[in-house]
């Protein structure tokens, strides 16, 4: 015991093993489903391509650049194959990596150092924080965080204009910044921390910004490059109702941190049109209140007007008040604005404990007093209840089922849980049950392309090849990037429609050249259409593709023997 204390990373460490000990036993859901697969474009594309490609890899662009987190799947993909296990075991690894580096930054920043472990321990079981660790696909706000807190500590170790600790800050900034779009607020967070602690002119806080604010704009012309432009497209609705809409989902949030229950994988963010509802004015209220809270303490202490500036600067791209933000929810969007609660709430512990007398970790074998029990106590009671509620929410990630129907409950309006229970009743041969969930979700978000396109092959399983070819052609009208060819294509083969599916199968290997089973399926579909010769020629395109794979990564050789024989060529 004496030696945990005197060694409070192995404390943390401890802890967020124990809060996250199920997770590796997960299986992969929802997005992970299209990243880590034998015939991903992670598996098989080559790394430089990666590298200057969109987030979404497959399927509609997602306008998202995020070339750290695509090189750790890549590579992670290369050394595991499709181990469930290990992917989540790497979650883990970063969230602990990145409670260490708050507790880092945390000791340039709190007056102690009992509060940058207490922050660290609050951050590493809060439970928010499932939907980042137990989903292989959170770990943007994960590896985001992790290198923005080196940013912002490595920034205040800085002591002359040639500090070594402004390269780290730089890199670790670059490297935050190319995980995920909300580490764009570190230049903000960085200036409120030198108003914070007002050290020379404001001229010498700008030049001591200006290597952050250089890489900065550097990562956003790249993004562009890639891209084609900085900013994604403009959301919706008039000033009055975003901003409503806006200040809603920030008491949302602040309620999240404070109560992260009942767990809820997707919120549904109900746009307001207008400022006539009260949820608005309540979150208002409560944003007033702790603005008002850190100005009383402004004399005594700038640290809570710098933590809630991290706060709101951190969370501020992922709500709609911009016009650019998210119309969605999401508990993840928390991971990195969540550092300045739990640095709060360390802080406010640690001074607590030191009331009672309690200083350093060996104090609590002498603590006799109530005083010191209590808050000793207290501070425990909060660990051992962010763990217990951690643990549970874990279990949401469990499985596709567990999740969908997690998500269905606590989310009717959900469109994202009734397309994925969709797929869960597909899984499981409930084809007519499947159907209903993709036309519930239909219903509730017209226009969505992945249920209309789930229904189309489900009702091509069915026999209703009429109905499924009529679905077909108005998910083409809905897909504007031919990420649903493939799917078109199975479709019109189902019904015979050979010409049709070849045609499809062309835009899909040409869109994905990587796909080696595109272009065995491109060569089926024309030996069925009648076009041997265009068939043998296809089919001879994808055996020279397919010459120098890996074997292990070999989805495509069973649709490979059919269209050999289909073709009419031996099998090699």
């Amino acid at each position: 015991m004496l030696f945990a204390v005197r060694h409070p990373a192995l404390i943390l460490v401890l802890l967020g093993g124990l809060a996250f000990a199920a997770v590796p036993g997960f299986d992969l859901v929802w997005d992970d489903l299209h990243f880590l697969h034998p015939g991903s474009t992670l598996a098989q594309a080559p790394l430089a391509s990666l590298l200057a490609s969109d987030w979404s890899l497959e399927g509609p662009r997602s306008g998202y650049y995020r070339p750290v987190v695509t090189l750790s799947l890549a590579l992670e993909t290369r050394l595991f194959g499709v181990n469930p296990a290990a992917y989540h075991l790497m979650n883990v690894l970063y969230h602990l990596g990145a409670s260490l580096a708050l507790v880092w930054a945390a000791r340039c920043i709190l007056p102690s150092a009992a509060g940058a472990w207490l922050a660290g321990l609050v951050f590493v079981v809060h439970p928010i924080h499932t939907e980042s660790v137990a989903w292989v696909s959170g770990r943007t706000d994960l590896i985001a965080t992790l290198f923005f807190c080196l940013a912002v500590g490595c920034y205040a170790r800085v002591d002359g204009p040639r500090s070594l600790w402004m390269a780290g800050a730089t890199v670790a900034g670059a490297a935050a910044l190319l995980s995920k779009e909300a580490a764009i607020a570190l230049p903000a967070v960085l200036l409120a921390w030198e108003l914070a602690r007002p050290h020379g002119t404001l001229g010498v806080v700008a030049l001591r910004l200006l290597p952050i604010g250089a890489v900065t704009a550097g990562c956003l012309a790249l993004r562009h490059i890639v891209l084609g432009s900085v900013v994604g497209p403009l959301v919706d609705g008039g000033l009055p109702e975003r901003l409503a809409t806006g200040v809603a989902t920030l008491g949302r949030y602040l309620l999240l941190l404070v109560a992260p229950y009942p767990p809820n994988p997707d919120p549904v963010l109900e746009p307001l049109l207008g400022w006539s509802a009260w949820q608005p004015w309540a979150s208002m209220g409560a944003l007033l209140g702790l603005a008002a809270a850190a100005r009383l303490a402004w004399r005594g202490s700038r640290l809570p007007a710098f933590l809630l500036a991290w706060f709101f600067l951190t969370l501020l791209p992922a709500t709609p008040l911009l016009p650019v933000g998210p119309v969605h929810m999401a508990e993840r969007f928390l991971y990195l604005p969540s550092v300045a609660f739990a640095l709060a709430l360390g802080g406010g512990a640690a001074a607590v404990l030191e009331r009672a007398g309690l200083r350093r970790g060996e104090d609590l074998y002498g603590a006799s007093g109530m005083r010191a029990l209590l808050a000793a106590g207290g501070v425990a009671l909060l660990l051992v209840a962010g763990l217990g509620l951690t643990v549970y929410r874990n279990e949401d990630w469990r499985d596709a089922e567990r999740l969908f129907t997690r998500m269905s409950a606590s989310s009717p309006r959900s469109w994202k849980a009734a397309n994925g229970l969709g797929h869960v009743y597909e899984d499981h041969g409930q084809l007519a049950a499947a159907a209903a969930e993709y036309r519930r979700a239909i219903a509730l978000r017209p226009g969505a392309l992945a249920p209309v396109i789930s229904l189309a092959l489900v009702e091509s399983r069915m026999g209703l090849h009429e109905q499924a070819t009529r679905r077909a052609q108005e998910a083409r009208r809905l897909d504007t990037h031919g990420g649903v060819a493939m799917q078109v294509a199975w479709i019109h083969s189902n019904a015979g429609e050979h010409e049709a599916a070849a045609a499809a199968l062309a835009t899909a290997a040409a869109r994905e050249p990587w796909r080696l089973e595109t272009r065995f399926f491109h060569a089926l579909a024309l030996a069925r259409a009648g076009r041997q010769a265009e068939a043998r020629a296809a089919l001879a395109d994808a055996e020279r593709a397919v010459a120098g794979a890996d074997p292990q990564l070999a989805s495509w050789r069973p649709i490979a023997e059919q269209a050999r024989v289909a073709v009419g060529e031996t099998r090699r």
